[in-house]
């Protein structure tokens, strides 16, 4: 202990001990960027059932722009169908992929937008009437609408029932009506004696959320917010004009594919589907009997989504395992086992589609992203089944873009930086880089250090 005193009496002791903890630590390295005022460091984190993406990126307030300063990635098998199922391994890969984010970045990340999933998520749309502030309807006029009036009737909007053990993810604004003005966006300065708000609801399991919290918590990392994944999703692959005039996203995953629909601009509906790129995985492994690794490989190499379309004379080398022979199958073959559960997923798709109060088609119809939208074919299938325009979508951005982003796998990460340059709290996150919250954390740290020399 006396030692301990010493050392602390001694400020160069103190920096040489900091600077060398910070050298051979597990991850971080700080950040050589002393951030300006007009520049901010937002995070992206997709927690997937097959893979865990860290995206770093640097916002120029000043032009918008999005410059992506780093990209981690990690396979994941802690999680299932977006729900925590091993601690210990989430957090592991978690942990893998963040270092692998800082390096790049040069930059330590210590909060994030992370992305949320599962079939533990529900949406309902609802509404919410108020009486617009000092106004009356014996008054020929009405009063003009004020952001308080707005937040009132967003309020209200969301005074639904829940059970104990959910709670309200977002509160999506679809449309707002004043008297008998309906279609209005926003209502601000309108003169009006009643103001309705049409809202989408998504809620979701508090103790997902707690446990994805707390996986974070152990690698380091404070939540931000969690984000709705086809929400992120969406920040990133569609525009304006899309979302304005009509589309369905469909985001394929690994463990779920998720949906969501626009319509002037708001959100009609948002839902899961429990199916994803992994269920194709094993099917393959049990079909031609091989590993759920080689598995994946011949997914991504030579999965088609229709078999029709397969090359029958095109053939397959798998390499046996465990004792197994090598085999020879066609490409037609593999086609044949990856269709049927292609098709499922896109039925229960267009099942989910059917929730939603808007029945008429849509102007660019359906867009297509995630990993499993990378399948041969899978476009032909999309239209057989949903009889709209389909297409792929892919992460879009303001600024540069590095390659390895610029991919339907990263479009849940890539959102997510989106939705944070669009939804950025400055009261509760002003600065992503503290120099003295990081000099109390390594102190805190280099304490920790000593003692196990001491």
């Amino acid at each position: 202990m006396r030692k301990l005193f010493t050392l602390a009496d001694n400020w160069e002791t103190i920096h040489t001990l900091i600077k060398s903890y910070q050298t051979s630590s597990r991850k971080r390295k700080i950040s050589k960027r002393i951030m300006v005022e007009e520049k901010q460091i937002i995070s992206g984190i997709d927690i997937g059932t097959t893979k865990i993406a860290v995206v770093i990126a640097e916002w120029n307030k000043s032009d918008n722009s999005i410059n992506i300063l780093g990209v981690g990635e990690a396979p994941s098998d802690g999680l299932k169908k977006g729900i925590v199922v091993n601690m210990n391994k989430t957090v592991n890969s978690l942990t893998q992929a963040l270092s692998m984010a800082e390096r790049q970045a040069d930059v330590e990340v210590n909060g994030a937008f992370v992305g949320i999933t599962g079939d533990h998520i529900r949406g309902i749309n609802y509404s919410g009437v108020i009486t617009v502030s000092k106004g009356s309807n014996r008054q020929p006029v009405g009063q003009e609408i004020t952001q308080n009036d707005v937040q009132r009737v967003l309020d209200h909007a969301q005074s639904i029932n829940l059970s104990p053990d959910r709670r309200i993810l977002h509160v999506l604004s679809r449309e707002f009506k004043v008297d008998d003005r309906s279609g209005i966006k926003n209502p601000l300065g309108l003169a009006g004696h009643r103001l309705e708000a049409k809202v989408h609801l998504v809620t979701s399991a508090i103790n997902v959320e707690k446990d994805l919290q707390t996986c974070m918590e152990k690698s380091g990392v404070d939540v931000v917010e969690f984000v709705l994944e086809p929400l992120a999703s969406a920040h990133s692959v569609l525009d304006e004009n899309e979302r304005k005039l009509g589309v369905i996203l469909v985001d394929i995953g690994g463990g779920t594919t998720d949906v969501i629909m626009y319509h002037e601009g708001g959100v009609l509906h948002a839902g899961t589907v429990p199916l994803g790129g992994s269920n194709i995985t094993y099917d393959i492994a049990y079909g031609v009997q091989t590993t759920l690794e080689q598995a994946e490989q011949l997914k991504c190499q030579y999965g088609s989504a229709k078999s029709a379309l397969a090359d029958p004379e095109e053939n397959i080398n798998i390499t046996g395992t465990n004792g197994r022979d090598s085999k020879t199958i066609s490409r037609k073959y593999l086609a044949g086992i990856i269709e049927p559960r292609m098709d499922e997923i896109f039925r229960l798709v267009k099942n989910e589609l059917r929730k939603s109060d808007y029945p008429g088609d849509y102007t660019f119809g359906i867009v297509l992203t995630g990993g499993g939208s990378k399948l041969e074919h899978v476009i032909d299938l999309a239209q057989e089944i949903f009889q709209q325009h389909i297409k792929v979508g892919q992460p879009q951005l303001s600024g540069g873009v590095s390659e390895k982003v610029n991919n339907p796998r990263y479009s849940t990460a890539v959102g997510l930086i989106n939705y944070g340059r669009q939804n950025w709290s400055e009261l509760e996150y002003g600065d992503s880089i503290d120099i003295n919250s990081i000099f109390k954390r390594s102190f805190t740290k280099m304490g920790d250090w000593i003692k196990t020399w001491y």
